[in-house]
This record gives structure tokens, sequence and C-alpha cells, in this order.
């Protein structure tokens, strides 16, 4: 179980005591999940649910905001729906991405039965038969080749990102749901960003806090850090209120529906690439595994 799924996990069990009545106190002594034990004694001893959590950056500057507030039952509904969207967008991302793992996969074990079952099997029918053994080369080259194009698989899929925009519109997602916290938070842009960042790494978010601490309003501040397109920060009404809340949502809705049309527009080029790509080299092995049999037997071609 992953941490997102564990503290997914956590935050369910507090929603519910909580719902239930029970005070926080109360609360310790009938936490029963993985994390809610392993917390519980530094708890105890009087630590805040801040400095023992291990939460990202973001939900972790708002659990703090939300100690001071007394607002600890706001934080467990944010973080909630926060957990909640996140598993739904990667599960829906994970199946997506599903078929062409498992063809790379098949094709990997294609390639390593003909090297060392296969292979052997048939090299000692040839020899029984008077023949001459085969070669592995063209085995090992391709499967060599494979194992060379899955170890480089993070450097494909980096340039991947930045060659369709993917890494622009994830970076848009990011900007998105701190701006989304921040606002159901009730803490104030700025005064959010000023500490973030001097616990995440680098990101396009530093160029908005320079336009924030400059004293400009946010709607200005992302418009010249060129997060958004003029069209989408419209939606952002500048001064807060409900639509600058409604706004935020949409944006951030179309930003993931965004996102998943560019992967399903990838899927749909890449499927077909990606079976001539596997069904080529199975047959290339095929032949060069199966020509020396037509050999001896008078059917070369």
């Amino acid at each position: 179980m992953n941490n997102t799924q564990k503290n997914l996990e956590l935050l369910e069990e507090l929603d519910a005591l909580l719902d239930c009545g029970y005070s926080q106190s109360e609360i310790l002594d009938l936490l029963t999940g993985e994390l809610g034990r392993k917390y519980r004694q530094r708890l105890q001893r009087g630590q805040p649910w801040s400095a023992v959590w291990e939460l990202e950056p973001e939900l972790l500057l708002v659990l703090r905001a939300a100690e001071l507030n007394g607002r600890l039952r706001d934080f467990v509904a944010l973080a909630l729906e926060h957990y909640r969207d996140r598993m739904a967008f990667q599960n829906t991302l994970r199946q997506k991405a599903a078929y062409p793992l498992l063809t790379l996969g098949f094709t990997l074990l294609m390639l390593l039965a003909f090297v060392f079952f296969l292979l052997p099997l048939f090299n000692g029918l040839l020899v029984e038969l008077g023949g001459q053994a085969s070669s592995a080369f063209w085995q090992w080259a391709f499967l060599g080749g494979l194992v060379l194009l899955l170890l480089n698989g993070k450097f494909i899929y980096a340039r991947l990102l930045e060659k369709t925009g993917l890494r622009q519109t994830l970076e848009s997602i990011q900007t998105l749901n701190l701006l989304a916290i921040t606002d159901r938070a009730g803490i104030p842009l700025a005064n959010f960003l000023s500490e973030y960042l001097r616990c995440a790494p680098p990101s396009a978010l530093n160029r908005v806090y320079f336009y924030l601490a400059k004293g400009l309003p946010v709607g200005e501040s992302l418009s010249r850090a060129e997060l958004f397109q003029p069209q989408e920060l419209k939606l952002l009404t500048i001064g807060g209120g409900v639509n600058y809340s409604r706004g935020l949502a949409y944006l951030l809705k179309n930003f993931k529906q965004d996102y998943q049309n560019k992967i399903n527009k990838i899927i749909f080029y890449f499927e077909p690439a990606l079976l001539l790509f596997t069904g080529g080299i199975i047959a290339l092995v095929a032949w060069s595994f199966f020509r020396p049999l037509f050999s001896y037997t008078g059917l070369d071609f």
C-alpha cells in the first residue's frame, strides 16, 4: 500500500470518528489503521498532527493553518476530497497505460522464451539430426535492444512529456490544485507560497510567487508567469469570492480532461506502432530461430 492509499485510509477513519462526535483526544484511542497506530504514541505525548503526519508540502501547510484555527474537521474534509480526486485520476491513467506496458512485457517474455528455452531445445534436436546448431546472435541482439529501451524508459517518458505538452499541462494542474487548496482553506496565496517554496522543489510556482510578492493580484501574477492562456485567466475573477472558486474548479476539470485527451491521442498513435514494432521483433526472431530447421529439411527460402 503506497502513501496515498495509507493517508486516504487514515483520513476516512478520522472523518468517520469526527462525524460520530468524538473529541481529538478520544480519537487517538480509537485509531485502528496502519498510520493511526504508527502516529498514536507521538500524538499522545502532545505532538501536533502537523509534526507527525507525513504529507505533501501543500497539505502539511494547510494542516498547520487548520491547527492554529482549530479547524481540523475542515482539513480532513479538504484532504479527503484531494486524495480521492488524485486516486481517481491516477487510476484512469494506469488503465490507459496498462495495454502498452502489457504488450512490451509480453514481447520481452517471448524473447526470453526463445533465447533460454526453445533455442537450446531445437539446437539439441538439430545436432541429433546431424545438423549445425543455430546462432543466438539475433535473438540476443533483439533482446538487448528491448532491454535498453526499457532501461531508458524514464528518459523517453520525459521527452514525451516535453514534446506533447503534457509537462506544461501537469504544471497547470499542480498550480490549480494549490490555488483550490488555499482558497478552500482561507489562506492568503502569497503567504502560502512563501512557505511552500521553502520545502518544495523549484517549479513554475516560483514565478507566480515572485509577482505575488510584488503585490500583484492572483490573476495578473498567473498571467505574467505564463502558466495559463488569457481566456483561461478570465475565469478567475480577481478578488476571490464564489466566481473565483467556480473558475478554479472549472479550469481544474478542463485541464485534467485535456491531460487525458492528450494521453488518449498518444495511445491512439502509439498502440499500432507498438504492435508493429513488437510483432516485427517476434517475427524476425522466430524466422532466425526456425530457419535452420527449414534449411535442414530442404525448405530454405
